[in-house]
């Protein structure tokens, strides 16, 4: 008896630990995507700064970028842990990408340019520092202006290949406009807004979603 029970006990066991895996990726599945970028990061600490490799791994952790909160909504599988692991994995990667082409920015960037750079990152850093005061999370809203930011430092180690001074500097310069504004917006909307709401995407549209329910980015 116990020998006819055996194939339906196995096939129980199976299907009942093939569940639990599926939903385990299934709930975690933007928060394992969000974890290939923070070990892509710790990758790009071993690599030489723009070989091949380098560029391998670095364009995983962009796509990682792009497709985990869009797996998250897909989903509906966003909470704030997942928006504080992004937020994180964020810091890291790009810390890390601006650590290793560091003695890069040395020999191309002029006073100017470093100014730049240093500002809108600072600001970046005071969101974050008010969000956590104020909302009791680290994190910082994706404005619109944020994301076509974060495309463009994504784009920042592949404007090293060749050093062309004109497109150099037009990099430059567009970047550091919407560096600055982004950084500068998401500023006022940390201040002004009531509560964390991911859906004020731009600083003009924090009253109209303040009445409606919050929801998290991942």
């Amino acid at each position: 008896m116990a020998f006819s029970f055996s194939p339906f006990l196995s096939t129980f066991f199976k299907e009942t630990i093939l569940n639990l895996v599926m939903n385990f990726f299934k709930k975690n599945a933007a928060n394992l995507i969000t974890l290939i970028r923070i070990f892509g990061a710790i990758a790009l600490i071993m690599l030489e700064p723009l070989s091949l490799p380098f560029f391998i791994v670095y364009g995983v952790c962009g796509l990682s970028d792009a497709f985990d909160g869009l797996v998250a909504r897909k989903l509906g599988i966003q909470s704030s842990f997942g928006s504080a692991l992004d937020s994180l994995s964020d810091l890291l990667f790009y810390g890390v990408m601006a650590a290793k082409l560091f003695p890069t920015f040395q020999r191309l960037l002029l006073p100017y340019q470093w100014v730049i750079i240093a500002v809108p990152t600072v600001l970046h850093f005071i969101a974050y520092i008010i969000c956590a005061i104020k909302f009791s999370r680290f994190s910082a809203i994706h404005t619109y202006a944020n994301k076509a930011l974060g495309l463009l430092v994504y784009a920042f180690p592949f404007f090293f290949i060749g050093e062309i001074p004109l497109l150099w500097t037009i990099y430059m310069i567009v970047g550091g406009v919407i560096a600055l504004y982004g950084s500068v917006e998401i500023n006022l909307i940390h201040i002004i807004a009531k509560r964390y709401d991911t859906r004020n995407k731009s600083v003009f549209f924090i009253r109209r979603n303040e009445n409606n329910p919050v929801e998290e980015d991942k």
